[in-house]
C-alpha cells in the first residue's frame, strides 16, 4: 500500500524541479555569441624545448616498436611450438 504514496511523492518532487527549469529559449540566448569568445592561446616554445620534445616522442615510440617486435615474435614462437607439438602428437 506504500507504493501508491510513493508514487505521490516523486510526481510531486518532478513538479516542483519543472518550475527550476530554465526553457529552451533561456538556454539558447545565454550561449548564442559564446563559441568567439574561448579563443585559445598556445605558448610558444623555443627550439631547443621543441628539440626536446620531439627527442622524448620519437624515445618513446622506439620502445613502443621495440615492444610490438617482442610481442609478435613471442607470438610467432609459440605458434611454430604448438604446431611442432601437434605434429608430434599426430604423426
Amino acid at each position: 500500500m506504500g507504493s501508491a504514496s510513493q508514487a505521490m511523492l516523486v510526481v510531486r518532487a518532478n513538479r516542483a524541479l519543472l518550475k527550476k527549469r530554465k526553457s529552451f529559449k533561456e538556454i539558447r540566448e545565454a550561449y548564442e555569441n559564446y563559441s568567439g569568445e574561448g579563443e585559445l592561446h598556445f605558448k610558444e616554445l623555443t627550439p631547443f624545448e621543441q628539440k626536446k620534445i620531439r627527442d622524448k616522442i620519437i624515445a618513446q615510440a622506439r620502445k613502443d616498436r621495440i615492444l610490438e617486435i617482442k610481442q609478435y615474435s613471442y607470438a610467432f614462437i609459440l605458434l611454430c611450438m604448438i604446431v611442432i607439438a601437434i605434429y608430434f602428437l599426430f604423426f
